[in-house]
């Protein structure tokens, strides 16, 4: 960091947060998780995805005497926010697998040397002999990114990060700072326990995310076309398409390709070379999908993604939140779209099932998977469902998602038609699948495996309701957990799990609604891109300055090898385009501009606004 830039003895974070990073005011529950911080107590700060996690520890680190330590679960994720607080002039480095040992010398050397604000590292770093050599060193805070990885009821748990508990040991009287953006109360209990913080403050934002547009639908026909239909409504735009294997994302990449649009695949079978080069022209350029596995998540930084798909919907809702929650950092309107079915509940369970979990952890997360096909399967507003997950009671409908944009008495009740399959299922014994179950209430025996049942009270009791209709029931007892899916994985039969349900089922105290009439399926309404108003308050006059702004932070961004954002996100650009500054005065007074940007490039923009006059 320059001298220029050094924090004064008598600067505040606010100070720090308008000079440097260029903003104006702290947002949310920022101010208060930076006083704990500036106060030395321990913190679990729980804010949404963009909702500005990292400035509530870097402004304390650098405020603070000594280096503040950053655990981070990814080597992208670290070498993302080293390169933009470098850009900012701040003192950052990392320690990580992929550096020489010369440059993680020399980076501890000037973490010794007081040269440092901020160091971020691994937590497998911590279990080598460097936690000695970091305990020789001045520490003024420690912060946990991703802290749900440290919980094993959290949807993204790490061994490794469940050793961090030993940093109380190791840094006694440094204060610890846990964050992450999707955290339930038991998630966030077990985070408190593991890290052992001491009297730590909790603060939770809410979880709500209004420029995101939700929806969901049940899997039909071929998933690359309904991936691609989605895909276009969003042409020029950058987007993330979720997948469940590697093959599904090589697929889903090449059916788009042969359309016409740009996308590429990312797993964790690609070589690394291959894989970060893919992410840095994700970063780097507009208009790219990534298609995608989980192996490309928390790594993710780029504040304009406007679209996530999930082809195959994740595990939990807590997965979906954070996934969903790449889209729109930048606040302007983006989409959340989920493929969901009946088999990827099966394969959801069978992994569940077969990992070495212990049995508690394994019936928490089956729960935790049902609940998140009842809530893709479900009518409630989504906004408000995943707030009310997350234990927000006051949550209000969105009046955006696809079920607040249904027609009044869309819904369908069809509690009968599910009072007559959970009684196939007790009455054919629990032991047969699907298929034979929907032959058997529709009284269409084809063999005389068929026939022999033919003799139960249930025989053809649901003739009135054809094939597609019965599987839609089923769909719904199924991720609602009224049924289940036994036996073997390739060929499960149904049971029912909870006799208690079934009989609050038939005695009429528990209903069974479907999005649409089994009987009558819909035509599928063409969606609006919803990032369609990005710019649309921009004049015609701004809008081809912004242009220009944007074609030039593009050049620069790739002569510097960093993605466009970390020179200026699209919001910042938008406002020089409105404000049209003259000079470096000027231009600091723009939103997101700090004192070492505008120094920087206040010339080059100057020039871009003369042209465009």
């Amino acid at each position: 960091m320059s001298a220029a830039l050094k924090p004064a003895p008598d600067e505040s974070p606010l100070d720090i947060l308008q000079r440097i990073y260029g903003y104006e005011a702290f947002r949310g529950l920022q101010p208060d998780v930076i006083d704990d911080a500036m106060a030395g107590r321990d913190v679990l700060a729980v804010l949404p995805t963009g909702g500005g996690k990292s400035l509530c520890y870097q402004i304390p680190a650098m405020l603070r005497d000594g280096v503040g330590l950053v655990v981070s679960p990814l080597i992208a994720l670290m070498a993302d926010q080293v390169d933009a607080l470098k850009a900012l002039g701040v003192r950052a480095e990392r320690l990580d697998s992929s550096m020489s040992f010369e440059d993680k010398t020399e980076a501890l050397n000037a973490a010794a040397r007081g040269e440092m604000d901020l160091l971020y590292l691994s937590p497998e770093a911590l279990s080598t002999g460097l936690a000695g050599r970091l305990a020789q060193l001045s520490i003024s805070l420690i912060a946990i990114d991703e802290a749900h990885c440290v919980s094993q009821w959290g949807h993204d748990f790490r061994p490794d990060y469940r050793a961090l508990g030993r940093l109380k040991q190791l840094f006694p009287d440094v204060p610890r700072m846990a964050v992450t953006a999707t955290a339930d109360a038991r998630t966030r209990d077990d985070i408190l326990a593991q890290l052992d913080l001491t009297e730590p403050q909790t603060h939770v934002a809410s979880f709500d995310r209004p420029n995101l547009t939700l929806g969901a639908e049940p899997k039909g026909g071929t998933k690359s076309d309904r991936v691609l239909s989605l895909v276009k409504a969003h042409k020029g735009e950058s987007g993330i398409v979720y997948a469940a294997t590697r093959d599904g994302t090589e697929k889903l990449a090449d059916a788009l390709e042969k359309a016409g649009i740009p996308a590429l695949a990312y797993h964790a079978g690609l070589d690394a070379d291959v894989r970060a080069e893919r992410q840095r022209r994700f970063l780097l350029e507009d208009g790219l999908t990534i298609c995608a596995t989980v192996a490309f998540g928390m790594g993710v930084d780029k504040p304009d993604v406007r679209f996530v798909i999930h082809a195959d919907p994740p595990k939990t809702l807590e997965a979906y939140w954070q996934e969903v929650g790449r889209a729109g950092r930048d606040s302007k309107p983006a989409e959340g779209y989920a493929l969901y079915g009946p088999a990827d509940l099966r394969r959801s369970i069978s992994w569940t099932v077969e990992s070495d979990a212990a049995e508690e952890v394994k019936r928490v997360q089956l729960n935790k998977t049902r609940q998140l096909y009842a809530f893709f399967n479900g009518t409630d507003c989504r906004r408000q469902a995943v707030r009310k997950y997350f234990g927000e009671r006051d949550a209000e409908p969105c009046g955006e998602c696809d079920n607040c944009q249904r027609e009044p008495g869309d819904g369908f009740d069809a509690t009968r038609f599910a009072q007559m399959a959970v009684s196939a299922v007790i009455r054919c014994g629990q032991r047969i699948g699907r298929g034979r179950l929907i032959i058997h209430l529709t009284g269409s025996a084809r063999d005389g495996f068929d026939e022999d049942l033919a003799q139960l009270s249930t025989y053809g009791i649901g003739a009135d309701l054809p094939k597609a209709g019965w599987n839609a029931v089923f769909d719904e007892l199924l991720f609602s957990g009224l049924l289940a899916e036994g036996g073997e994985v390739m060929r499960p039969v149904i049971v029912v799990p909870d006799a208690d349900a079934a009989k609050a089922l038939f005695r009429g105290e528990r209903e069974v609604w479907l999005r649409e009439d089994p009987t009558a399926r819909k035509t599928r309404k063409r969606r609006r891109s919803a990032a369609a108003d990005f710019s649309g308050d921009l004049s015609e006059r701004d809008q081809a300055l912004f242009d220009a702004l944007r074609a030039w932070r593009l050049e620069t961004a790739k002569a510097k090898g960093v993605p466009p954002y970390v020179i200026f996100h699209d919001r910042t650009l938008a406002a020089i385009a409105q404000e049209r500054p003259a000079g470096e005065d000027g231009l600091r007074t723009i939103s997101g501009v700090g004192e070492k940007k505008a120094g920087r490039y206040a010339s080059e923009i100057a020039r871009l606004v003369a042209a465009a006059a």
